[in-house]
């Protein structure tokens, strides 16, 4: 099973809830009765997460996402799928749908009644592509409505805890 392997392996980042690579960086606070994990999976990073081999993910010039963070609140469990990007979200669209995939491939086999929603987080602190709407079109029909986000904000508490993103309005001018 993945749990196993990413608890009791070097994969997860004991007491982390904030990870940063190249510039580029997520975090969480944690609420009171949340827990949140965090698991360094890229060989680039973490080259003692043996995750990449257990999932058969290590056919040359497969990329997998940076990180799994599962988070859990009562009987909630999300396990999201991060990758940090400087820019190239074609790339970091695919890396979290193919982590994904082969991770759920691997626990139907393993553990088929385990129950979780699988959630996409691509953090580009690049511009927008002009194909967007195409990666995350993807990305839903991957992960479902709601469950999949490509943002600059470094801040992965909102998406989660699935608070919906509020786009700031005009403001009204009072006389």
């Amino acid at each position: 099973m993945p749990f196993n392997t990413l608890l009791l392996s070097c994969c997860l980042l004991p007491g982390k809830t904030s990870y940063k690579e190249n510039g580029v960086e997520i975090s969480i606070q944690p609420a009171s009765g949340e827990t949140v994990l965090f698991f360094l999976i890229d060989n680039q990073s973490n080259p003692n997460c043996k995750l990449r081999q257990l999932l058969g993910l290590s056919q040359e010039g497969m990329k997998i996402c940076d990180l799994i963070v599962f988070y859990a609140k009562e009987s909630k469990r999300i396990i999201c799928f991060v990758e940090l990007k400087g820019g190239d979200v074609k790339t970091a669209k695919g890396q979290v749908i193919t982590t994904y995939t082969y991770f759920k491939k691997f626990l139907k086999k393993s553990e088929p009644s385990l129950n979780f929603i699988a959630k996409a987080y691509i953090k580009s602190n690049g511009s927008a592509p002009q194909e967007i709407d195409k990666y995350k079109q993807e990305l839903k029909q991957t992960f479902g409505e709601g469950n999949y986000d490509i943002s600059k904000n470094s801040d992965l508490g909102d998406f989660l805890r699935g608070v919906e993103y509020q786009p700031k309005g005009k403001r009204n001018k009072s006389r």
